[in-house]
């Protein structure tokens, strides 16, 4: 009985089913959760119900790692993360897309060399991409006699991207250009207008389960017009590690709290093991 209770309410074994972290964890790797009492940090890689449902497969759950706490505001600037106006300092493991144009064509063997995982050929004029940590880009920089150039993909700022939260040309942000965004905690008051609604809206109607009506300039919260909302829930804004293959918080927005499963304490298994 004592095992079932651990098991199912205060430490897990969870098993990596997405490249969302990137190099920091592999598919098939098994990790130590723990599910209960945990006190969140930044930087934290936590196990979440993904708050987007996929129509063909349900509930999605996955690793990524907690980039805001509740209060925090956040803003990305050509890649680079700020939290609460301070750079906030990235894991080595993080992983970005690279364009690569090569001398020759590259192998297998190549890839394999240098841990190429993520990627391949994108036209037959010896083109690439890549999704390298910064480490890997170096290293392949310096293969002078394959490689004749490493460039990272950089979206432009003001580059309206219809997939990045949230989903309006009233904000025209993207995933290297987000923000700010304030995360809500408990008791934060939102003052809501025709603009911030569309940032805090789906936190209202559908986290928060109330009724929310829009008409023109004016927003009715459980039929009453309103111009602040008091939060009730802490949230997160979280982040995969394979920064520009994954769907978090620049797609969905804010995480809830109820949504976060547990926190990774180690890797058990690793993918390849036996």
């Amino acid at each position: 009985m004592l095992l079932f209770i651990l098991k199912f309410y205060v430490i897990d074994l969870i098993k990596v089913n997405s490249k969302d972290m990137g190099s920091t964890l592999h598919e098939g790797d098994v990790l130590l959760i723990k599910r209960a009492f945990n006190d969140y940090q930044v930087n934290d890689i936590v196990y979440i119900k993904y708050p987007v449902k996929d129509s063909s497969k349900g509930n999605t759950y996955c690793f990524q790692r907690i980039i805001g706490l509740p209060g925090d505001s956040i803003e990305i600037i050509n890649k680079f993360v700020y939290r609460n106006g301070q750079l906030l300092s990235d894991t080595n493991t993080v992983m970005h897309n690279y364009y690569v144009k090569s001398n020759i064509k590259i192998d297998s063997l190549f890839e394999i060399r240098y841990q190429l995982r993520e990627g391949g050929e994108i036209s037959n004029d010896l083109d690439y991409s890549y999704s390298l940590t910064k480490v890997q880009a170096d290293s392949l920089a310096r293969s002078f006699n394959v490689i004749k150039s490493v460039n990272i993909k950089n979206e432009q700022k003001g580059g309206f991207d219809q997939t990045v939260f949230p989903y309006s040309t009233r904000y025209n942000w993207n995933m290297d250009h987000f923000g700010k965004l304030f995360v809500p905690k408990e008791g934060a008051e939102l003052r809501l207008d025709s603009t911030s609604i569309l940032l805090y809206g789906t936190l209202i109607r559908e986290y928060e389960k109330n009724t929310l009506k829009v008409q023109g300039d004016s927003i009715f919260v459980n039929g009453k017009y309103s111009r602040t909302y008091t939060v009730k829930n802490d949230y997160y804004f979280l982040m995969g590690d394979n920064r520009d293959n994954v769907n978090d918080s620049r797609v969905c927005g804010v995480i809830p709290s109820e949504n976060i499963r547990g926190r990774m304490i180690k890797k058990i298994k690793s993918g390849g093991e036996k």
